[in-house]
């Protein structure tokens, strides 16, 4: 799964293949939320980051 860096340090845009709240907000399978790299690596290993919708950097 490609993921991009922001031009915020060390920030990542990721695809939710699961429902997720991420900062105190719903988000929904497709959405895109970003997040550290460490918080990137733990979401893969539930399976909750991976959706189909292209990524997209944000800078």
């Amino acid at each position: 799964m490609p993921a991009t860096t922001s031009a915020q340090s060390g920030a990542i845009s990721v695809v939710l293949a699961k429902p997720h709240t991420h900062n105190g907000r719903a988000h929904q399978p497709g959405e895109t939320i970003t997040v550290s790299a460490e918080q990137k690596a733990w979401l893969e290993k539930l399976g909750v980051v991976g959706g189909k919708k292209e990524e997209v950097t944000n800078g």
